[in-house]
């Protein structure tokens, strides 16, 4: 017996749009000094639009300067339907 067989498999009709907003900041000044970005996303749910919001901003460009690594967090602000 196949144990994947009783996993329920998600469509795309299943998905829902959301718009994650995430701001990336610089951790040493905290979350005031960063910037706000709304990111649009198609998930299952706003857990996972959030967590994948926030493993996509990792690839952010912008984190190197002159061979340096930048300190730069993100942080989810707010998740809604759009």
């Amino acid at each position: 017996m196949n144990a994947s067989a009783n996993v329920p498999v998600r469509t795309a009709a299943e998905l829902t749009k959301f718009d994650v907003t995430i701001r990336r900041f610089d951790p040493a000044q905290g979350p005031a000094s960063g910037q706000e970005f709304v990111l649009p996303v198609d998930s299952p749910d706003e857990e996972h639009a959030i967590a994948s919001t926030l493993a996509n901003a990792a690839s952010w460009p912008g984190k190197v300067a002159d061979g340096q690594p930048l300190p730069v967090a993100f942080m989810a602000v707010h998740v809604a339907r759009r």
